[in-house]
């Protein structure tokens, strides 16, 4: 979490997301059978890796594995809503209260110039909470 309270993540397309090392170490949990998401981890240390959408052509990766100097500068906020009560976000970026018109348009021209596939996933185990 950040000191605003939020969860950065950054997003990719799955076509350029390589796991070189570790990937049998991955596994996921959904919050709830129906939930549209899963929620990755790496088993070895309990680190939260990603999270995959249901029919997602991208993952939202968790910007703080990246190592110092080498995350990729954010664009966006999306779902501001959800801040707990209190706290406030600078307006350096876009703050949407959900996701906005600009954020589905970015998604869809991934999609477009990915050639409107869905790149599978390392084979996962599977987490039961």
């Amino acid at each position: 979490m950040t000191d605003h309270g939020t969860t950065p993540f950054v997003m990719y397309r799955k076509d350029r997301v390589r796991f070189l090392v570790g990937a049998a170490n991955l596994a996921g949990f959904r919050l709830s059978p129906e939930a549209p998401s899963t929620r990755v981890i790496a088993t070895c240390c309990n680190t939260p890796v990603y999270l995959e959408f249901k029919g997602g052509h991208w993952l939202s990766l968790y910007s703080g594995l990246w190592p110092s100097g080498t995350k990729p500068e954010p664009t966006m906020r999306t779902m501001t809503s959800d801040l707990p009560e209190g706290a406030t976000l600078p307006d350096d970026i876009p703050n949407a209260k959900k996701q906005s018109l600009g954020f589905f348009a970015k998604l869809f021209g991934a999609w477009v110039a990915m050639g409107f596939r869905y790149p599978k996933t390392p084979n996962l185990g599977e987490i039961n909470v």
